[in-house]
């Protein structure tokens, strides 16, 4: 099954750009493209509900940092995405921006996203990374990840067995490849576990770690210096 990829952009030009690019690719389906919304619509006929619950990536693009956050933030508050959540198959979303810059790129990692490209990527690279992240990854264009980790870089950090001691040692292991961007679905596999008693570990994760959902785990653990053994891809 090809990649489902949900458009959002307050440039027409821009989001025909993107759609011409996915139609020429083959295996990218545009399910939606959009304005940036000030506010989620409801579940209309038209409306970006009904295709959240079906998306595997979200291009979103802008300019301003601010909203961009803020776009990120209301499209994960969404029922849609708290129910795809909850079983580890939730969108994810691909910032497209004009700020390179280590605060406005942790501003959207901490916002929930889990790709930044500057909007000047050529087709190719854009959609590459698009299938990246589909399949689970994490991915931050040339020029991003530097800011990403050097800003990580400037929080506290302890080593992982101190930073969080409550945690088992299968706990510590789920943390580290969440840390890496794994899907529940590939740390079972990994692990040899029931994809259910993945989620019944994530679920005790997010309570021992005092987060609401994975990406604030993900950002826990990587300010702690999880995961950062292997750092995002550089696209």
């Amino acid at each position: 099954m090809g990649v489902r990829l949900i458009i959002l952009d307050d440039d027409p030009v821009y989001r025909m750009g993107v759609r011409a690019a996915a139609e020429t690719d083959g295996t990218i389906t545009v399910l939606a493209e959009a304005g940036l919304p000030d506010r989620l619509p409801g579940a209309a006929p038209d409306g970006l509900s009904q295709f959240l619950a079906r998306a595997d990536v979200v291009l979103v693009g802008g300019t301003g940092p601010a909203r961009l956050a803020r776009t990120v933030r209301m499209l994960r508050s969404s029922p849609e995405w708290s129910g795809r959540l909850r079983t580890g198959g939730a969108a994810r979303v691909l910032v497209a921006a004009t700020d390179s810059s280590t605060p406005a790129v942790l501003s959207m990692v901490r916002s929930g996203a889990m790709g930044y490209v500057m909007k000047s990527v050529s087709a190719r690279t854009l959609l590459r990374t698009v299938h990246l992240l589909a399949e689970g990854g994490a991915a931050f264009g040339a020029g991003v990840a530097e800011g990403l980790w050097g800003g990580i870089g400037m929080l506290p950090q302890l080593p992982s067995r101190l930073a969080f001691p409550t945690l088992t040692d299968r706990e510590r292991e789920i943390l580290e490849l969440l840390a890496l961007g794994w899907e529940n679905k590939r740390i079972a596999r990994r692990l040899v576990l029931a994809e259910k008693t993945v989620r019944n570990h994530i679920t005790g994760l997010f309570r021992k770690l005092g987060v609401p959902d994975r990406n604030a785990a993900i950002v826990r653990a990587r300010a702690a210096g999880i995961g950062a053994e292997q750092k995002a891809a550089e696209v």
